[in-house]
């Protein structure tokens, strides 16, 4: 079992297409005949509310056709709202065959009135070729007209042209000064690109602007923010920066139940990080960082052998361990968790004087986690097997066909240990040509 470090990667996000509008209330009975008798009047507000309705099916059932209807009898009075939607209608096909230039069209006509959100539309349009061929040019053209009108996600976009010279020239300063638009409004996904801005050596290089940035971008509710400053400080990248203060603020992130801040503070605790060492207390919130339920695959199990670690650590209490133990036994059992077994069948292995007992307890971790098809499992049976523990009897047979199901899925131990088993013939037909090939892949990894 190999033992994983505390550490977590950078990533950003991507941005959906078309925004949507925001909904009109379901209307009462009352409020939906007053708009209907408007609407036969020829009120644009009226026809466009009715149009809304049918397209969301609020108050009335769901139908494209009949929000088609009403939504162009309101767009040909020059209501914006109406042409968003028919706009967003023909680009995906709703009640209508697709057509992406009558998207284009519509559009263009809503961004023409004045509305910011077409002009964001229009530059998406342009950017990703929609119903028109790319052109970032006119796409910057029209980020620059919503964000001049205040939208948030344009100068967000703004900024990322302006940073890589995609549209217009190259200009760091310009997409910094986008960001901090953005940020000024509130925009948390601002904050954390400020955060990437100054983290960066060619761009701003200073960790504590860095962290400062993604601290507020994580209180201003970017969860994923709070994953670059545990990072730095964790890896202590950046040495002038007051790791009790971020601590403090770690702390009251976990409290709020963000896992990567329970990650990440049960790692201060554990290594002394801006509080006093205590790694009970960083048990704990390992504990509750996996409990949390916010990983899923390898991040899942980057989670388990942390745990794992500190367990081996001999920093942990005799009651403290025991604790951890029933924890895993238990999380296991309910979670169904392969690789969650294959640490406690390394456990009950390794355990000092070990009793018939863990031995046959670990036998039966390896085989749930090895059936279940975890290589670790399959390394541990296979180990249970070639060396035999206590009552249970060395068997070469099964020690290779598992170590052999272990090293195919990667194991590089259980590679080696195949190469053996090749070598010298042990469970298996001896072949110097096969131990070799197995050796030679050990290698490679």
């Amino acid at each position: 079992m190999k033992f994983i470090a505390f550490f977590f990667s950078l990533f950003l996000l991507t941005f959906t297409s078309f925004a949507q509008l925001e909904k009109p209330a379901t209307p009462t009975k009352k409020e939906l005949a007053s708009v209907r008798a408007k609407a036969a009047k020829g009120n644009v507000e009226s026809l466009s509310l009715l149009g809304q309705y049918y397209y969301y099916g609020l108050g009335v059932a769901r139908s494209y056709p009949v929000a088609l209807k009403w939504l162009n009898k309101a767009a040909a009075k020059s209501d914006v709202a109406s042409m968003l939607l028919l706009g967003e209608m023909y680009e995906q096909g709703m009640g209508v065959a697709k057509d992406l230039k009558k998207s284009l069209d519509w559009t263009k006509k809503a961004a023409l009135k004045g509305s910011s959100d077409a002009a964001y539309e229009l530059a998406e349009m342009y950017e990703e070729g929609n119903g028109v061929p790319k052109d970032m040019a006119e796409s910057v053209k029209w980020y620059t007209i919503a964000a001049d009108k205040g939208d948030v996600d344009a100068m967000i976009s703004l900024g990322f042209c302006y940073m890589e010279g995609d549209g217009v020239p190259a200009d760091r300063k310009a997409g910094y000064d986008w960001f901090v638009k953005a940020a000024e409004k509130g925009e948390s996904e601002a904050m954390r690109y400020l955060g990437d801005y100054y983290a960066q050596a060619d761009m701003g290089n200073d960790c504590n602007k860095a962290i400062g940035w993604y601290m507020k971008a994580a209180d201003a509710g970017d969860s994923i923010s709070v994953k670059p400053v545990g990072v730095a400080v964790m890896k202590d990248e950046c040495a002038t920066v007051d790791k009790y203060e971020v601590a403090q603020w770690m702390k009251k992130h976990a409290e709020l139940n963000n896992p990567e801040a329970c990650f990440y503070m049960g790692g201060f605790y554990v290594m002394g990080i801006g509080v006093k060492k205590n790694p009970g207390k960083g048990m704990e919130m390992l504990i509750k960082d996996r409990e949390l339920g916010a990983y899923t695959g390898d991040e899942r199990n980057f989670s388990t052998n942390n745990l794992f670690t500190l367990y081996n650590s001999g920093e942990l209490g005799a009651e403290q361990q025991q604790r951890l133990l029933r924890w895993f036994e238990t999380t296991a059992k309910a979670d169904m968790d392969d690789e969650m077994m294959a640490v406690l069948a390394n456990i009950y292995i390794n355990k000092e004087k070990a009793s018939a007992m863990d031995n046959r307890t670990a036998l039966d971790w390896a085989t749930r986690s090895a059936e279940m098809g975890n290589p670790n499992g399959c390394f541990w049976l296979g180990y249970i097997y070639y060396k035999g523990l206590g009552e249970i009897k060395k068997n070469d047979g099964r020690a290779f066909l598992w170590m052999l199901k272990s090293a195919q899925k990667g194991d590089k131990d259980a590679m080696k240990i195949v190469s053996e088993l090749y070598e010298y013939g042990i469970g298996t037909e001896r072949s110097s040509k096969k131990a070799a090939e197995w050796a030679a892949k050990a290698k490679e990894i």
